[in-house]
């Protein structure tokens, strides 16, 4: 090799070990990574990024998602991690989270147990057939300074696979690691408000959807005055199943609040019937009561129809089954009064949350042509339903008859719609009433962009209290069927329900986050098992053949070349 070779070739060397020096300063000044999945799985939300990059505060996040894993969470630890990191770079450093084995914290288990973060059971078949139990803990611990959260990450939704329940946890981790550290870094309190006065449910009634509501937001109650102006202090109104009439002049104030922006969580009921009413006399007539409130859901594009929706998917009940004289025997029997309410996927609200159950509920129907205001079905029934008519007899005697599919023919009745817009006001062109103290110039007749709620049930909010009349009353938790020990939906409905009312930021939009389940077609995969083992085998020795192949010609082509080059050079020299 000639001296002016060898200089060249340690001019290259010299050059790639600068560029490898200088990109190494560079990238570790500049952190950046290239989302190419087709739903950007990797990439935060705009809004989370303004977020995290407002945090000035040191934000501490342990999470027990660490040691001997199965497959599926592994994966969700992975993606877990993953969210970790880019919330680190948002936030420059600001947070810091590392991961610990619950074998190797037994005082963070602890902590976690009395937040009432119990261990999770898995079941797992062995290569014998064995079953194996192990238990793993999903949670992650979000401090700053002396206050923490504690995360679930994982989601479990009635009905869904245990793969397809940890897909959707991974589609929740950006939303509840923001919320988690939106509650902790935020100085000041929403208030909201339950409406009483009108017959509504009593705080024993709500105490469970309260509680969980209180973690957001401060809760208060009260009844309305003649001020026009009391509601405009909360970001939402809380209307649980009202039971009396509503007066002109409380209609005409919660519609100026609506007009000035203000949101309104409605849970009407259409049809005035309850289970103790009818456990105490076997049987009633279901009936419509008045109060008053028809016409205002009617201008705001909503009506609750006067009927009972009966579904062949319903929650259970308990009855005596022991004869007249003899110790009572209860037994859990399907009530296709108590319909289980499929959630809309669609809405922020509704999305990923287990099936609601509810109590003797109404249809309901959008109304009027509102071009300025969006309304989506939030709530519906299953594929086999029916409406009765009021008035419509009902006797705890119907759980003896076999429910006929024939008859069940309708599907997916809506029985909650999400709206927001500009709503008209119902008091338009009309005196304001008396008692209020407004002037006609104070009223308005268009609303500001806000939302609301329609609900057509209010038992939905209701939590059921054992020992009621007693000095020690039991609230139980929202949404707890004792029947079957499941818990349903209800107290994450309400709970997104007032966050998307309450919502000045867009955060619940952050639920609709999706990200596509890639799963192997298992009847083609059995079906042509042997083909696809040969093919998974044989191709890539294939494709290390071909390219073998057509690195050699390369080479022969390039060196042969290179052969006759240099033989001409010799013949020329020897001349």
């Amino acid at each position: 090799m000639s001296n002016k070779t060898r200089k060249k070739d340690l001019i290259h060397l010299a050059f790639v070990l600068g560029l490898i020096v200088v990109l190494n300063i560079v990238s570790g000044q500049w952190f950046f990574r290239v989302d190419l999945t087709a739903e950007k799985r990797y990439t935060l939300a705009d809004i989370t990024r303004d977020f995290l990059a407002d945090i000035d505060d040191d934000i501490m996040v342990k999470v027990y998602l660490e040691g001997d894993l199965n497959v599926g969470f592994q994966k969700l630890s992975r993606s877990t991690r993953e969210l970790l990191d880019e919330f680190e770079v948002a936030t420059s450093g600001d947070l810091h989270y590392h991961f610990v084995s619950p074998d190797n914290d037994a005082e963070g288990i602890e902590e976690l147990k009395e937040y009432g973060a119990e261990a999770v059971p898995v079941f797992e078949s062995s290569a014998d057939g064995r079953q194996i139990q192990s238990h793993v803990y999903p949670y992650a611990i979000v401090r700053m300074g002396d206050y923490e959260i504690v995360v679930n990450l994982l989601e479990h939704l009635q009905g869904r696979s245990g793969a397809e329940n940890l897909h959707i946890s991974q589609e929740s981790l950006e939303y509840k690691f923001v919320d988690a550290i939106g509650r902790l870094i935020s100085d000041e309190v929403k208030a909201i408000a339950f409406l009483e006065g009108h017959g509504e449910l009593d705080e024993l009634d709500v105490y469970s959807a309260s509680e969980t509501l209180s973690h957001y937001y401060q809760v208060d109650r009260g009844s309305l005055t003649d001020d026009p102006y009391i509601l405009d202090n909360y970001e939402a109104l809380i209307i649980a199943k009202p039971q009396e009439r509503f007066s002109e002049k409380d209609k005409f104030i919660i519609d100026q609040y609506i007009m000035r922006g203000g949101r309104v969580f409605w849970l009407v009921d259409a049809v005035n019937v309850t289970l103790d009413s009818l456990r105490q006399s076997t049987e009633t007539v279901g009936m419509a009561p008045d109060i008053n409130l028809a016409d205002q859901l009617f201008r705001y594009g909503v009506r609750i129809n006067p009927d009972l929706v009966q579904d062949m998917q319903a929650a259970q009940i308990p009855i005596n089954v022991s004869p007249a004289g003899q110790q009572p025997r209860f037994v859990p029997v399907p009530w296709m009064f108590n319909p289980l309410l499929h959630p809309g996927q669609s809405h922020a609200i509704t999305r990923n949350i287990n099936l609601v159950r509810s109590e003797f509920i109404s249809s309901l129907d959008t109304v009027g042509n509102l071009s300025y205001v969006d309304r989506e079905v939030i709530l519906q029934t299953g594929r086999r339903s029916r409406i009765h008519q009021v008035p419509v007899y009902i006797s705890l005697a119907l759980v003896n008859e076999e429910p006929q599919p024939e008859e069940f023919n309708l599907s997916h009745i809506p029985v909650a719609v999400a709206m927001e817009g500009r709503f008209p006001s119902a008091f338009a062109n009309r005196s304001i009433p008396p008692g209020v103290n407004m002037s006609e110039d104070e009223v308005l007749s268009k609303s500001e962009h806000t939302r609301m709620v329609v609900v057509s049930d209010g038992d939905i909010i209701r939590n059921e209290v054992r020992r009621r009349h007693t000095g020690s009353p039991q609230p139980q938790p929202l949404g707890f069927d004792e029947m079957s020990n499941h818990t349903f939906g209800n107290e994450q409905f309400v709970l997104n329900a007032v966050n998307y009312l309450a919502d000045e930021k867009g955060w619940l939009s952050l639920r609709n986050r999706s990200y596509q389940l890639r799963m192997l077609d298992r009847e083609e995969l059995s079906s042509n098992l042997t083909f696809w083992q040969w093919f998974n085998m044989l191709l890539p020795l294939i494709a290390l053949f071909i390219g073998g192949v057509i690195v050699i010609a390369i080479r022969k082509t390039k060196h042969g070349k290179k052969s006759v080059y240099s033989f001409e050079n010799l013949q020329r020299k020897n001349l």
